[in-house]
């Protein structure tokens, strides 16, 4: 249950600009360069930590094959990488950023250098934003982004079970004060209040009690 549930979040890298619905479309559709990508950042260093240590690289030629011969590519990736030892609960969570991660890295770095960076600052800049929507999103164990709750003795024990929901929440809180206060894009801003607040909470909670 709790590998499957934490696949939905491969979603959550859509935004209103760099990687809008067509435009990630368009760039699953590249499959050469999809899983370009998304073997670059399986294999980083921030994702291999995520992943505790787990220190296994991803063949990007193996790995576009397996999806190659399978109407469900992603079905068909998530067998390769099970095969190569992943644990379900790892798997998913990796796989969840980096394949929802890999069109919003390639449309972010063709964002970046149309406004004039050089294609290796692009690369740098898009891989920060993307661990930057990653963290911001999915648990993270960097000091500035943990919660007084997450570390308080009964966080530890509550939120095992709801973190996900209490996640959403703060995205919720921040994204309606940013709103509140004129900053960043409102597009944004909103498509945060009505994403986090209804179709992740439903899917969450659908999946969850499916599962259960």
């Amino acid at each position: 249950r709790s590998a499957v549930l934490q696949t939905i979040s491969s979603i959550n890298f859509i935004n209103w600009r760099d990687n809008n619905i067509y435009k990630a479309g368009k760039a699953f559709a590249n499959q050469k360069q999809y899983w370009k990508d998304f073997t670059k950042l399986m294999n980083s260093d921030f994702l291999k930590d995520r992943r505790q240590g787990l220190k296994l690289n991803i063949s990007e030629s193996e790995i576009a094959d397996a999806a190659a011969t399978s109407k469900n590519k992603a079905k068909a990736a998530l067998n390769y990488l099970l095969q190569k030892g992943f644990l379900p609960t790892q798997i998913a969570d990796s796989f969840a950023i980096a394949s929802g991660g890999a069109t919003y890295y390639r449309n972010r770095i063709n964002t970046l250098v149309k406004e004039g960076m050089s294609q290796k600052e692009a690369e740098e800049q898009a891989f920060r934003d993307f661990r930057e929507i990653a963290e911001e999103s999915q648990q993270s164990s960097r000091p500035d982004r943990i919660s007084q709750q997450q570390a308080s003795n009964v966080g530890r024990v509550i939120l095992a079970f709801a973190n996900t929901p209490s996640q959403y929440a703060r995205i919720i809180k921040k994204a309606a004060s940013d709103l509140k206060n004129k900053r960043g894009d409102w597009k944004n801003n909103v498509s945060k209040i009505i994403y986090y607040g209804a179709m992740q909470n439903l899917i969450f909670n659908v999946l969850q009690q499916a599962l259960f």
